[in-house]
């Protein structure tokens, strides 16, 4: 039974919006896999996410040898590792958590990229009040701490069609250590792009 709304859930997921490689530009063919925040692809050099939560939790398929996050009228934050030691994720939210409306630019190198190729992720806080809820729900579910609750959660917000807030739910850093979550969770991370 739980098998097969862990699958549901993920076949729900990955339906409702075909995930997405973020690319740099034609020429530089760069691509990464973002499972989260969830975006999508944008005029096939680019990918965009509007997400529901302030501090969104990065989980990507591969590794990579640098990550900046630009944002207006602020400096760029900027993570940079080696071959031997690539950045691997989830990754919780580096930096100041993003605010409504607030446009922010990732900025990812996987390893085997040169230094100049990147992939861009394009990320915008959602509404102030989709924010709060988005953030009320988690406070209600880290204080019941129930797993059940976060898959009901999950589950439904999957049915709204509203992948986003799923995703953000399933890899929330406060989500508990249990195992039908984290069997969702690698079940989402081990489908990642594929058409």
């Amino acid at each position: 039974m739980h098998s097969r709304l862990i699958t549901g859930l993920v076949l729900v997921g990955l339906a409702a919006t075909p995930s997405s490689r973020a690319l740099q530009q034609p020429e530089l063919p760069v691509a990464v896999c973002v499972v989260a925040p969830r975006v999508e692809p944008v005029e096939m050099a680019d990918a965009l996410g509007v997400v529901p939560v302030s501090r969104p939790r990065l989980v990507l398929v591969e590794p990579l040898l640098e990550l900046r996050i630009e944002r207006p009228r602020a400096d760029t934050w900027r993570l940079v590792s080696s071959p031997d030691q690539p950045i691997r994720t989830p990754l919780d939210w580096p930096t100041t958590p993003i605010r409504p409306g607030e446009p922010v630019l990732l900025q990812l190198r996987p390893e085997e990229a040169s230094a100049e190729a990147f992939a861009h992720v394009h990320l915008v806080g959602a509404s102030a009040s989709r924010m709060a809820q988005s953030q009320r729900l988690i406070d209600q579910l880290s204080a019941g701490g129930q797993p059940a609750e976060w898959l009901g959660a999950i589950d439904s917000a999957l049915r709204e069609g509203d992948v986003p807030l799923a995703w953000a739910l399933l890899f929330a850093p406060q989500i508990p250590d249990d195992g039908q979550l984290r069997a969702l969770q690698q079940e989402v991370i081990r489908r990642g792009c594929s058409d």
